[in-house]
C-alpha cells in the first residue's frame, strides 16, 4: 500500500509541476532539440521527431516561445527561412542568436561606441540593424568592442586587426565558446568557438561569452517575451550549456535525449524526456 501511494504521490507531484511550466513562456535550444543539420549553417536542417508537432501544438494554444540558438553564421531571419523549409512553423523575430544578444547589450552598454566584428554577415546584421557602428578591418584599432562570430574565411590580416584593438583596449567579446555542437552524423565543429580561442591565444585575453550558456542570453530571450528570467522554461539537449544556464538564472531546466547529451541521468535537469514528442504527450496529459 505505501508503494502505491508513493507512486501516487510521485505521480500527483509530477501532475502539479508540469502543469505550473505549462503556463510559462518556453525558450527553445534549435541543434539536437528542434533539429540535426549539416553544421552552424544549417544546410538542410532535418527536423527531429515530434519537433514540427510541438511547435505547431504551441502555436494552436497561443503559448509564448522563442528560439535561442549559438549560431552566427546567417541573420537571425535567415535561420528561420532554413527552418521553415525544413517544415518547422517559425516565423520572423522569433529565433535570437548571440549576435541578435550582443547587439541589444551593445546599445544599452555602449550607445554609439563603434565595433569591430570578426565575422561574417550572421555576426554583422543584427548589430548594424541596431544602428552600432561597425569597423573595417583598417579601423579597427579605434574599436570600443571586438566581437567574434562565425567566420570560415578568417585571414592573418583578420586576426590582426582584432588583437591590435583590443591590445589598444577593446573589450573581447565572442559569440561562443563551445567547441562542437549537436549535428547529423553526430557532432560539428564550432567555428565561433574556434576563432575565440585564436583570438584567446593571441591576446592572452579571456572573452565575455555572449551566447549559451551566458545567463545575458536568457535575461535577453525574457525581455522579448515580457518576463523575468525565472519564469522561463529552458528546453534544450545540452547540461552544459542549455541546462546549466537555467540553472544560473533560476528557471526551470527541461532536458531532451535527442542530441548533445543523449545519456543524462535522471535528475540531471528539473525534467527529462527522450525527446519533444514525449514532452507533448507530457503536456497534453497534465
Amino acid at each position: 500500500m505505501t508503494k502505491h501511494n508513493d507512486r501516487e504521490s510521485t505521480s500527483a507531484t509530477l501532475e502539479a509541476q508540469l502543469k505550473t511550466i505549462a503556463r510559462k513562456p518556453f525558450v527553445l535550444d534549435v541543434d539536437g532539440t528542434l533539429i540535426l543539420a549539416d553544421s552552424e549553417q544549417w544546410n538542410e536542417p532535418q527536423p527531429l521527431p515530434g519537433a514540427a508537432a510541438f511547435l505547431a501544438s504551441l502555436r494552436q494554444r497561443g503559448h509564448p516561445f522563442l528560439l535561442l540558438t549559438n549560431g552566427t553564421a546567417r541573420p537571425p531571419d535567415a535561420y528561420v527561412e532554413r527552418l521553415r523549409a525544413a517544415g518547422l512553423d517559425v516565423r520572423p523575430g522569433e529565433l535570437l542568436t548571440p549576435a541578435a544578444v550582443a547587439a541589444d547589450l551593445l546599445a544599452s552598454e555602449y550607445p554609439g561606441e563603434p565595433v569591430f566584428v570578426l565575422g561574417d554577415e550572421g555576426s554583422r546584421q543584427p548589430l548594424a540593424a541596431r544602428g552600432i557602428p561597425l569597423l573595417s578591418r583598417e579601423q579597427a584599432e579605434v574599436a570600443r568592442v571586438v566581437f567574434v562570430g562565425w567566420a570560415p574565411a578568417l585571414t592573418y590580416e583578420d586576426l590582426a586587426a582584432a588583437a591590435r584593438a583590443i591590445w589598444r583596449g577593446a573589450a573581447f567579446w565572442t559569440a561562443v565558446t563551445a567547441r562542437a555542437l549537436a549535428a547529423q552524423g553526430g557532432r560539428a565543429p564550432a567555428m565561433g568557438g574556434a576563432l575565440m580561442a585564436a583570438v584567446a591565444h593571441v591576446t592572452n585575453t579571456q572573452p565575455r561569452l555572449i551566447g549559451k550558456p551566458a545567463t545575458e542570453a536568457l535575461a535577453v530571450a525574457a525581455r522579448r517575451l515580457g518576463v523575468a528570467p525565472q519564469e522561463l522554461v529552458m528546453i534544450g539537449d545540452d547540461l552544459e550549456i542549455d541546462v546549466s544556464m537555467a540553472r544560473r538564472v533560476g528557471c526551470t531546466a527541461v532536458l531532451v535525449r535527442t542530441g548533445t547529451d543523449r545519456d543524462a541521468p535522471t535528475g540531471a535537469a528539473d525534467f527529462i524526456f527522450n525527446g519533444l514528442a514525449d514532452l507533448l504527450a507530457a503536456l497534453d496529459r497534465r
